[in-house]
């Protein structure tokens, strides 16, 4: 999906993961190194998530191949159109 459309999604999950570590926060003898890792590790996964949903599109290659063998010059070209997931 286009990362405009995941960015919706990104933004829901960071504000679930700092609304977690400030009731994390609240409570008597939090544990601060505790609610820095889950708010790093919360953080991350959602940016994780939102980076592997791109989309990567290729409307266009075209390429040339020009070389020489013992029977004379070699020439090919191609084109070709594909697409893909950012991974």
């Amino acid at each position: 999906m286009p990362l405009s459309v995941a960015q919706f999604p990104l933004q829901d999950e960071i504000v679930l993961a700092f609304r977690a570590v400030k009731d994390a926060g609240e409570k008597d003898g939090a544990d601060p190194d505790a609610i820095i890792n889950k708010l790093a590790a919360d953080l991350s996964s959602a940016i994780h998530t939102y980076v592997t949903q791109a989309v990567v599109q290729v409307t266009l290659v075209n390429t040339a191949v020009i070389g020489a063998s013992p029977t004379g010059p070699v020439v090919g070209t191609g084109i070709g159109i594909g697409s893909g997931i950012l991974i």
